[in-house]
């Protein structure tokens, strides 16, 4: 793995957190305004988390899995389902 390698990974999962964190902060935050600026960083950090991604796909870092449509069908099956029984509780 080369050192670009390891410092981009490095900075994909921070802005992931950075992501995860924020969604939070946004929905626990009792302040419109406050709300409002977390979702802008929220926003910016989706960005360039997704830039980060496209960058390191390019050159071959970040391989993806393409899934066949029948498991995408059966996952999707499953989120629906479970979405269901949720709107039962």
């Amino acid at each position: 793995m080369s050192t670009e390698q390891e410092i981009l990974n490095i900075l994909l999962e921070l802005e992931k957190n950075m992501v995860k964190n924020l969604a939070v902060a946004i929905t626990e935050a009792s302040d419109e305004k406050l709300s409002a600026s977390f979702e802008e960083m929220f926003n910016n950090t989706k960005t360039a988390q997704r830039e980060i991604f496209n960058y390191m796909n390019k050159q071959g870092f970040y391989k993806l899995e393409y899934a066949p449509l029948t498991k995408v069908s059966k996952e999707n099956q499953k989120c629906t389902k479970t979405l269901e029984g949720l709107e039962e509780i």
